[in-house]
């Protein structure tokens, strides 16, 4: 299962903790919600937390199944 750690926003590579942080400060209404895209394919991604098994990482949110960075198990 790829662990995709940085993503791109409007041009620039994030990581994982920075696409957290700007999540969470939209969530809370400070800045505008981010549009995070893989760095390979361009398609939209969401950033997660670290939990139970997994590391903090980005998921697409659709699986592409063209991208090494897109989760096989993801439908």
């Amino acid at each position: 299962m790829p662990k995709m750690t940085n993503c791109n926003l409007n041009g620039k590579s994030v990581t994982v903790n920075e696409a957290l942080r700007l999540r969470d400060d939209a969530r809370s209404g400070k800045i505008a919600n981010p549009n995070f895209v893989c760095d390979e394919c361009h398609q939209p991604v969401r950033p997660h937390k670290t939990g139970g098994h997994a590391s903090a990482h980005f998921e697409h949110l659709e699986r592409n199944p063209q991208c090494s960075q897109s989760d096989v198990a993801r439908k």
